[in-house]
């Protein structure tokens, strides 16, 4: 049994990689190359969002059947000759857990007609530097109860917790990111000017925050029960942090962690998809009123100082 196990396992990891071409008497497939997918330009603007994403995955449908899901960059074989209908799907890590891999159901897919010929390879969209990369729109029907915290406002809209002896939410111009880690990338950032910054030091050692604004049972931001709800963070970050939900229930605030964000050891800007789904579902069960964003951090054993760098925080459905 554990045998069968390995070798399964394998024959999925050589599907998610390389370029290799069928053996034996199999037929002979086109390949489709992706390196990589982003989120449209155009579609992010239409939102007044920053087109940042980690998309990590490209999964593939041929004709409405689903070829599976390929670790970027990648060749995708396609048993396919002639003309048929391509959709590719944006797939992301969940939680950013690799076992936690799907299409993000929040992104539209790309589709287009493909004329398949044998051995060859279909370049998704060609460009300059000679990589393959496709764009994704982000889905008009998409729901964000509490917006889009940018910090662009000149103010934020978080709140410490109460029963915590937190420090707050500070808003800092992009360009101190670059002063404080000199080797990090912030080119994603070229279209805003504030970040929002957790500091923490051996007198300040902890910050508990929830936005300030509620998703309310009765009210337009009702959370939906039972379906997909995400919270979306950029960050970049020397010390771990957690993300998450505050929940109302009989008047009574409730912590519900949900992801606990590693810290980065040459810290660069990322983006994480944490699904709160089970946590949302759970507590509307027991007849929660209200929810609100959580971040929460504790300065790490061994750091004299943390530094929490956040932005483009939003919860949608």
């Amino acid at each position: 049994m554990l045998k069968s196990g390995f070798y399964l396992f394998l024959l999925i990891l050589l599907s998610m990689t390389g370029c290799n071409k069928f053996k034996g008497d199999q037929e002979v497939p086109a390949y489709i190359k992706i390196d990589s997918i982003i989120v449209s330009q155009a579609s992010a603007n239409a939102f007044g969002f920053t087109p940042t994403s980690k998309i990590v995955d490209g999964w593939i449908t041929v004709d409405g059947w689903n070829i599976g899901g390929y670790q970027l960059p990648a060749c995708i074989p396609v048993l396919k000759r002639g003309e048929h209908k391509v959709l590719i799907q944006a797939g992301i890590l969940a939680n950013n857990l690799s076992l936690r891999r799907g299409i993000y159901p929040f992104y539209s897919g790309v589709e287009f007609t493909v004329n398949f010929v044998e051995d060859s390879i279909i370049n998704v969209t060609l460009k300059e530097d000679g990589t393959m990369q496709t764009a994704v729109a982000i889905r008009e029907s998409n729901k964000y109860p509490l917006g889009n915290e940018s910090f662009e406002r000149g103010k934020h809209g978080f709140d410490t917790v109460s029963s915590y002896r937190s420090i707050p939410l500070e808003i800092k111009l992009c360009n101190t990111v670059s002063e404080k880690f000199p080797e990090s990338v912030t080119s994603q950032r070229l279209y805003e000017e504030h970040v929002g910054l957790i500091h923490l030091t051996k007198s300040d050692s902890c910050c508990c925050i929830m936005t300030k604004e509620a998703c309310s049972k009765g009210t337009e931001t009702e959370l939906p029960y039972s379906k997909s709800v995400f919270i979306e963070i950029d960050y970049l970050t020397n010390n771990i942090f957690e993300v998450g939900i505050v929940s109302i229930l009989n008047n009574k605030t409730n912590i519900h962690p949900v992801v606990v964000v590693g810290s980065q050891k040459n810290p660069q800007w990322s983006k994480i998809y944490v699904d709160i789904s089970n946590a949302v579902t759970a507590q509307l069960y027991d007849k929660a009123d209200d929810f609100r964003i959580l971040i929460r951090a504790y300065l790490e054993e061994g750091n004299e100082e943390a530094y929490i760098y956040l932005d483009n925080i939003r919860l949608l459905y």
